[in-house]
């Protein structure tokens, strides 16, 4: 398989960079450019490596999410979000999916993000991101969805 990047870069930056440039034309602002839910992939003879590509891109961003780092906390749910909607394109072997809950920022107390820690008036912690998970994947309801978003909504300052 081909390398995609030189080794001095900073490939990861520079991948989410790529995602989300990709992400914003799937997904425009006006519907009347099209989005993600039209994308003929049969017409695009190239769309299997490509998107092929994306796949592997997304699971190098999904799994260098850290968002115990101050510099990602910011764009970290929008970086996960659209590497997994990206990484959704293409369900071919392992998919996003089957990755999701193996993420360092989903199974380390080292890399959770601090902001998306609920502290219960009973003592114990719960980590909303797995809401979160549950909603976009489809594994979860539309419970945990307003449940992620109410308990966020509690943490902003």
């Amino acid at each position: 398989m081909p390398f995609t990047f030189f080794s001095g870069l900073n490939c990861v930056s520079h991948v989410r960079r790529l995602l989300n440039t990709l992400g914003n034309a799937l997904n425009p602002l006006l519907n009347a450019s099209g989005s993600i839910s039209v994308l003929a992939q049969d017409l695009i003879p190239e769309a299997a490596y490509g998107f092929s590509t994306v796949k592997r891109w997304a699971f190098d961003v999904l799994y260098t999410l850290d968002p115990s780092r101050d510099k990602l906390q910011g764009a970290f749910l929008t970086n996960l979000y659209t590497a997994f909607t990206l990484g959704r394109l293409r369900q071919d072997g392992f998919t996003v999916h089957d990755y999701l809950r193996r993420i360092p920022s989903t199974t380390s107390w080292k890399q959770r993000h601090p902001r998306l820690i609920f502290f219960h008036p009973s003592g114990f912690q719960i980590y909303t991101l797995y809401d979160f998970l549950a909603f976009i994947d489809g594994s979860g309801d539309l419970a945990q969805g307003v449940r992620f978003f109410r308990y966020s909504e509690s943490a902003l300052p």
